[in-house]
């Protein structure tokens, strides 16, 4: 059985992805936006599946690469037009696919098949543009639960994240490493 540690990717937020899944309640459903070849995926996926909780787990990419990403955009082009066979492939060889439920969409297409405050956790490591992150989040915030975690990756990494979180957030997220979080108010609890 292959690691998540071998498959191609980037993947920093071993920490977030463990205190969502110590934190989730009974029945909780998580969301991965951009998956890419799977090595995010195939961790949270194990995590998952040997913490003993019933987490649905769907996993959001069009598996075509990110535009202003030339050298995913040629990784595409080498797969004959998608690298979504080749996610497969890794979530087969990490032994997970039985765990996920992949969504072959554009994430804001996909954030519509969820009703609003359904979620407990949904990560956003997509297209990383400004105007794509600020879509992504907008349609991705109301699908939380309350107390539901909109998070995602490359804050220290590009500068369009940051200005999309800060539009589209305020000041109601915090940055843990290369990681920003959102948590929606709980039930009965009201933010200034």
């Amino acid at each position: 059985m292959r690691s998540y540690i071998e498959i191609p990717g980037w993947f920093d937020e071993e920490w977030l992805y463990d205190r969502m899944i110590d934190r989730a309640p009974p029945q909780a459903t998580f969301v991965e936006v951009g998956c890419w070849l799977g090595k995010s995926t195939a961790y949270c996926a194990s995590r998952i599946r040997g913490c003993g909780k019933a987490i649905a787990f769907y996993a959001v990419d069009t598996w075509l690469g990110s535009p202003s990403e030339p050298a995913m955009l040629d990784a595409v082009a080498q797969a004959g037009g998608s690298v979504y066979d080749v996610f497969r492939a890794n979530m087969e060889d990490a032994g997970v696919l039985d765990a996920i439920r992949p969504m072959r969409l554009p994430s804001v297409v996909a954030a519509t098949l969820f009703a609003n405050a359904s979620l407990d956790f949904v990560f956003i490591d997509a297209d990383h543009s400004q105007a794509s992150v600020q879509a992504d989040i907008l349609a991705w915030r109301p699908k939380l639960r309350p107390g539901g975690i909109l998070a995602g990756h490359d804050w220290n990494t590009y500068g369009s994240v940051q200005q999309a979180v800060r539009a589209m957030l305020g000041a109601d997220f915090s940055v843990e490493g290369n990681c920003w979080i959102h948590q929606t108010p709980a039930d009965g609890e009201h933010r200034a």
